[in-house]
C-alpha cells in the first residue's frame, strides 16, 4: 500500500504535494504531535532523561 501511495503521490504536480505536505504540519502541530527544534533550544521541552537527571540531583 505504502509503494502506491508513493506511486500516486509521485505523478501529481509537485504544487499538490507540497499543499497535502502543508495542510498534514498544520494539523498535526495543532494536536501537538510535533516537537519543533525551536522548542527544544530554548527549553520549552523537557526530554524525560533530562527531566530525571535534574530530578535526581535536586533531591540527591
Amino acid at each position: 500500500m505504502n509503494t502506491f501511495i508513493r506511486f500516486i503521490l509521485g505523478l501529481m504536480p509537485d504544487e499538490f504535494v507540497e499543499e497535502i505536505n502543508a495542510v498534514s504540519l498544520d494539523e498535526l502541530d495543532e494536536r501537538g504531535l510535533i516537537i519543533w527544534a525551536d522548542d527544544v533550544d530554548s527549553g520549552a521541552i523537557i526530554w524525560a532523561d533530562d527531566l530525571e537527571r535534574i530530578n535526581n540531583q535536586l533531591f540527591n
